[in-house]
């Protein structure tokens, strides 16, 4: 009998050793699948926008106000810094999504002389997205990997009341959210300090382009009203020699002569400050001698043409920055 129950009892042991093995197996199992999924989710470098919650009744853009305790800093229409195009860098877990488009920034602080209370905006911020439906992208720290780090600190938009973005601080944890609304795509990213708490939010919109190439019908209103057309002619660097782009203003200066055989051109090059005086006039004199021998060549009468350089004598604008200077680097066709 002894023998017979010490035999039935191993018999258990082992039935139980093999059922936790299973056990044991099939959580691994769990864990292993639970793992792939999980890397499998941040391995992407894109947001699904197909399986992003299109938002219902939330309003108008940018769709947050400032609850009680809180107001929004130079408040007007909503935000405190307003960007008709700009792009944001924004951390999906894995990796640095780009977005292009219209950026609000909400600008939190205390309400009246009240101090910023950091718990209320967090509390408020994250509970009124979660409740409309947004989607949270991540909540966390800035990443650990240097190269996503660096491109998150790019995130700095310099508006009318000064300078604004994500703050790379060990107490300043952010969140991503993404929604749709009417069938517009939105991002937004959500940080906080003790000393006030911010909300960038961007309408997604490929850029359009809306320069037009100056024509020559332009060109004869210009001088029909002025009595010049100023272009901006794209040569080599300190060279005489027309960039493809160049070489299509002049078609176009080309197109204005073979219109109006009247018309008689006095072509003028001018340059910045940049650099030597002598030089410079030498220069704008070669590049508009280029334009006028281009023209001869393509068949205008170059009697009714002569070139004249003034390198930096006769600016549009002071040469204090690069914009002004770009300026000021042009050709003018002026009438005789």
């Amino acid at each position: 009998m002894r023998k017979t129950a010490i035999i039935a009892l191993l018999g258990i042991v082992l039935f139980s050793c093999k059922n936790e093995k299973k056990v044991e197996t099939a959580e691994q199992n769990i864990d292993s699948t639970q793992t792939e999924v999980t890397n499998k989710e941040s391995t992407s470098n894109e947001i699904n926008w197909e399986e992003t919650p299109d938002l219902k009744n939330i309003g108008n853009f940018p769709f947050i106000t400032a609850p009680t305790g809180l107001e929004i800093s130079h408040e007007k229409d909503g935000v405190s810094e307003f960007f008709d195009y700009e792009t944001m860098q924004n951390y999906i877990g894995s990796t640095v999504y780009t977005t292009e488009g219209k950026l609000g920034i909400l600008v939190f602080e205390g309400e009246g002389d009240k101090d910023f209370n950091q718990k209320l905006f967090d509390k408020s911020i994250y509970d009124y997205l979660d409740k409309i439906g947004a989607k949270k992208i991540y909540q966390g720290n800035f990443p650990d990997d240097e190269t996503e780090r660096t491109k998150l600190e790019k995130n700095m938009w310099s508006g009318k009341h000064g300078t604004r973005g994500l703050l790379r601080e060990s107490d300043s944890p952010f969140a991503v959210y993404a929604f749709k609304n009417n069938g517009e795509k939105y991002i937004a990213n959500i940080q906080s300090n003790s000393a006030q708490g911010n909300v960038f939010i961007m309408e997604l919109k490929d850029f359009v382009q809306t320069i037009e190439k100056y024509s020559a019908a332009q060109m004869k209103t210009d001088i029909d009203k002025t009595g010049k057309a100023v272009l901006h002619i794209n040569f080599d660097t300190d060279k005489a020699t027309l960039q493809p782009d160049g070489q299509k203003a002049v078609d176009e200066i080309f197109t204005l002569l073979s219109a109006n055989p009247e018309l008689k051109l006095s072509i003028e090059g001018h340059t910045d400050n940049s650099g030597n005086a002598v030089r410079n006039k030498q220069l704008s004199n070669e590049r508009a001698n280029t334009v006028m021998y281009a023209l001869a060549g393509k068949g205008i009468d170059i009697k009714r043409l002569k070139a004249s350089g003034f390198g930096a004598e006769k600016p549009l604008k002071t040469n204090n920055t690069e914009e002004n200077k770009a300026e000021n680097r042009r050709v003018e066709l002026v009438k005789i």
